[in-house]
């Protein structure tokens, strides 16, 4: 039986997709075993890899000490993140270049001319994200504007809300927000919070991981790019096989290309620089749920009944009442999608009058009912 180690932190959805890449691979061979290494790569030391017994290792290689103590072992080993550029070991990566241009042709088709980056300086990861991005984006003659984080700063990384809100400050609104990983987009939320800057309506902001606890608890809900890392969990322990075999695989680079753009309402947005819309959408969007009328919208929005909706027809090619109608379908089709609530409740919650009601929308504008599409 081969025996392997996985070393690669679950407490992220990157790490978790690889190991269950990995898991799969196992189950097709059947006469294999893995040890998973629980806890962060930083308390690993050498005296615990050289206890280890085994025939290879699968491992997110974050700095030199840990190439250092994976080399002094002796396995056949896969690196699964490449951020140690004199790392004479195979890489299996995401094509993370690929996914910065994904974020900023969702952006450019939104109508956006105002991009930000945040991410981290020193991680391999973060920069080719960010190359991607500035490249397709600067390629239409926009500049992209940096926050980039050190993490060798004793601070923590949410110790540098206020230098945050002061970079987000600076953006000229509407802005497209493109932020290196999920686990960055609470301390930017916070901060468009603390400025009074609406998502999606001042700052469009997409993700990347489709780590769901960090995309769920983001109000409203966080856009991010799902790289495949459980192929690339595959297709690392497909090339640790051959490594064990005796074939020399030293310096081969695989990136794994596919990643799928969740969309969901924090960019899920056309730009719109019309500040009456937005505030306008902004009331849409807090008070669908509760009933709103169009002389509410209108107060709001600071503008008469009839320029209001002549505004919305213009820019939305829809009424005020139509734009209130699919807000109401977009928190129902929500609640379906990620609660258990029964189907009375999801309709209250989400503005329409009964159950019944909220049926009969469904099937006119989806062409489904709430039940078939809770279903799917």
């Amino acid at each position: 039986m081969k025996r392997i180690a996985i070393l690669s932190e679950t407490s992220l959805a990157s790490g978790r997709q690889i190991v269950i890449g990995v898991s799969r691979f196992l189950d097709e061979r059947g006469n294999w075993s893995a040890f998973q290494h629980s806890g962060p790569l930083g308390a690993l030391t050498p005296s615990a890899i050289m206890q280890w017994e085994g025939d290879g290792m699968i491992a997110r290689i974050a700095n030199k000490e840990l190439l250092d103590m994976i080399l002094s072992k002796g396995v056949p080993t896969v690196d699964v993140l490449g951020n140690v550029a004199e790392s004479p070991l195979p890489l299996v990566k995401c094509d993370d270049r690929a996914i910065g241009r994904t974020v900023a042709r969702h952006f450019l088709e939104s109508g956006y001319r105002n991009f930000g980056f945040i991410g981290l300086e020193d991680e391999r990861w973060s920069m080719e994200r960010q190359q991607g991005f500035s490249e397709v984006v600067e390629a239409q003659g926009y500049p992209v504007r940096m926050c980039l984080i050190n993490q060798s700063d004793p601070k923590p990384v949410n110790d540098n809300l206020g230098w945050v809100k002061d970079w987000l400050a600076s953006l000229r609104t509407p802005s497209a927000l493109m932020v290196a990983s999920d686990q960055f987009a609470p301390i930017v939320f916070e901060a468009c919070h603390q400025l009074q800057l609406s998502i999606p309506e001042h700052m469009s902001v997409v993700g990347v991981d489709n780590d769901q606890p960090f995309c769920n608890l983001c109000r409203p809900r966080l856009s991010s790019v799902e790289p495949n890392h459980s192929r690339v969990g595959y297709r690392a322990v497909e090339l640790l096989e051959r490594l064990m075999r005796g074939e020399s695989m030293e310096k081969r680079t695989i990136e794994v290309r596919q990643h799928t753009l969740h969309q969901r309402l924090s960019s899920g947005f056309m730009v719109v620089d019309d500040e009456a819309l937005v505030k306008g959408l902004n009331y849409i969007r807090e008070h669908a749920a509760m009933g709103v009328a169009l002389d509410e919208v209108a107060s709001a929005a600071g503008l008469s009944r009839s320029v209001l909706q002549r505004r919305f027809r213009q820019r939305f090619n829809r009424t005020v009442g139509e734009v209130i109608l699919s807000e109401k379908l977009r928190i129902s089709r929500d609640l379906l999608a990620h609660t258990q609530l029964s189907l009375a409740e999801v309709a209250e919650r989400s503005g329409f009058n009964c159950q019944e009601y909220m049926t009969s929308i469904f099937r006119k504008h989806l062409q489904t009912t709430p039940r078939k599409f809770r279903g799917k």
